[in-house]
């Protein structure tokens, strides 16, 4: 049997760790819909929630890739740390929690023309939810924060901007990467609901986790989001003091003054691209800081116009920096892997049956 090394191992590490993911959905949405649950009402929907959230996200998005990477990728804890972008907090990174507010309510506007579409091609979605409470429950409300708002920001990042954007960028480039990891996130839902707007939230995702170079951000976008699709259900249901009625508002600017909604958009877009712009920003401050730190004690070679550190050449420091144009000379380009068909197998049947599964969603309702 073939012995992986290095990026082959990674392929079938991130292969593995996918099939978790995309077979654990599947499971476990058969199981909770084979499995009566004994308590009526919002309470009895919450715990179907539980049943089937609690174990997909903690076990088959973190849990079982990691050790995965772990084991399989063999690394120690702090390499897989490093593997998945998980490294050290910077306070700047906090600016994702309002990007994340602006990325709801972009949502809510790409959501709707989705739905929109699909009303147009003839399906028909007949929500089964129970009516919440008549009184608010604040054990209810935290449940569903947990559940939909914290579980997926860590988990789900962990699971699709970790080790498989990390291994995606060692065959594509930014672009490349943005647009498979945003394809991987929608279908990875098996929801033709879901599909569309989280794609896009997906691509955004890996293109802040590739530009700051941590998975922080991210995963404080997708909680700001989910806390918030969260927190206004509750607002408008309860008539919260803040948020209350914000949907309605939204009903009527789109009957009434859709061209004052539109603008509203607009300014909530570039609100949140500003902030992004800050966070890229403060890091590239950051960058050029410890870039010069290490040119005052460099040498340079002024025939081929490029750095020439001092001390033991140290291929490794030199990414960590960003330094490989300053050290190899402008016209370096990161030489890209390309994997083959085997390599690729596993990702590319787990697309297919992800497709198919959405698909399943649109025509038959399959797992509702």
């Amino acid at each position: 049997m073939e012995e992986l090394t290095g990026i082959k191992r990674d392929y079938r590490a991130v292969s593995f760790a996918l099939i978790s993911a995309v077979v654990g959905v599947i499971l476990m949405r058969l199981l909770v819909n084979l499995v009566r649950i004994p308590v009526e009402g919002y309470g009895g929907e919450l715990l179907g929630d539980a049943l089937f959230s609690l174990p997909v996200q903690l076990l088959f998005f973190l849990v079982v890739p990691f050790l995965i990477y772990k084991l399989y990728g063999r690394r120690t804890v702090k390499g897989v740390f490093e593997y998945s972008s998980i490294g050290k907090f910077k306070p700047y990174y906090l600016l994702a929690l309002p990007v994340g507010f602006c990325v709801w309510i972009i949502t809510i506007g790409v959501s709707s023309a989705w739905s929109a579409f699909l009303d147009l091609t003839g399906y028909n979605y007949v929500s089964g939810a129970a009516p919440m409470p008549a009184e608010f429950n604040f054990g209810f409300f935290i449940a569903e924060v947990l559940m939909t708002a914290l579980l997926p920001a860590v988990c789900e990042e962990f699971c699709m901007r970790g080790g498989l954007l990390t291994t995606a960028r060692s065959v594509f480039k930014t672009v490349g990467c943005v647009v498979f990891c945003g394809v991987a996130f929608g279908l990875f839902h098996q929801n033709v609901r879901q599909v569309f707007y989280t794609m896009l939230f997906g691509a955004f995702a890996a293109f802040l986790t590739i530009k700051l170079k941590s998975i922080y951000p991210a995963m404080l976008v997708h909680f700001a989001n989910n806390f918030c699709s969260v927190f206004f259900d509750y607002a408008d249901t309860y008539d919260f003091a803040v948020g209350g009625g914000l949907y309605d508002m939204i009903n009527d600017l789109s009957a009434n003054r859709a061209w004052a909604l539109a603008l509203a958009f607009l300014a909530v877009m570039v609100v949140g691209g500003g902030l992004t712009f800050i966070m890229l920003y403060l890091r590239e401050r950051r960058v050029v800081a410890k870039k010069t730190e290490v040119i005052k004690d460099s040498a340079f070679d002024a025939t081929n116009k490029r750095v020439v550190l001092m001390g033991e050449f140290d291929e490794q420091k030199i990414k960590d920096l960003e330094m490989e144009k300053e050290v190899y000379g402008a016209g370096y380009e990161e030489v890209k892997d390309k994997p083959s068909l085997r390599d690729m197998s596993i990702v590319i049947a787990l697309g297919v049956v992800t497709l198919l599964t959405t698909v399943f969603t649109y025509v038959w309702g399959f797992f509702y």
